[in-house]
């Protein structure tokens, strides 16, 4: 089964969706938040239990829960979703959230090491990066990676 076209390509562009891949950048502040928390640990350890309650939300169910202005087509755009992109997609996502889960389960063995866990930040922003590579319709090459984590922390 085909899967339907993707809306109109102005319509997506005006929602700030891509309208080659169907998806929004929206999506990585799920995991911008939870990568953020992650490396302030150090600093502040009062962060360890909203890490540790953090769980991955879908596609579509994260639209469903924001007050994103298109909410309703980011969804249908996302049932469209070319296969090939969408593989791509859940690729990229799920390096994202094992790369959480493993800080979330370190974080169980050892509750004194969240300000070592810390330091396993930048390589959650490096797999955001990935992903939000493949939302936008493209992968970004391991040194823009490299350059947009490093900012994070200067």
């Amino acid at each position: 089964m085909r899967p339907a076209l993707l809306p109109d390509a102005d319509l997506l562009k005006a929602a700030n969706i891509n309208p080659y891949t169907g998806l929004a950048t929206d999506y990585l502040n799920h995991y911008n938040e939870i990568a953020m928390m992650i490396a302030t640990l150090g600093d502040m350890p009062e962060m360890r239990e909203p890490v540790l309650e953090w769980r991955p939300v879908g596609y579509a169910t994260h639209f469903r829960m924001t007050a994103f202005r298109d909410r309703d087509l980011a969804v249908a755009a996302y049932e469209s979703v070319p296969p090939d992109i969408k593989a791509r997609f859940f690729a990229a996502r799920r390096e994202v959230e094992l790369a959480i889960i493993e800080v979330q389960e370190l974080m169980e063995t050892a509750p004194d090491a969240s300000a070592q866990l810390a330091s396993r930040a930048p390589e959650i922003f490096a797999a955001i990066a990935r992903l939000g590579g493949v939302i936008s319709g493209g992968e970004p090459s391991a040194a823009a990676n490299q350059l947009d984590v490093d900012s994070l922390f200067s």
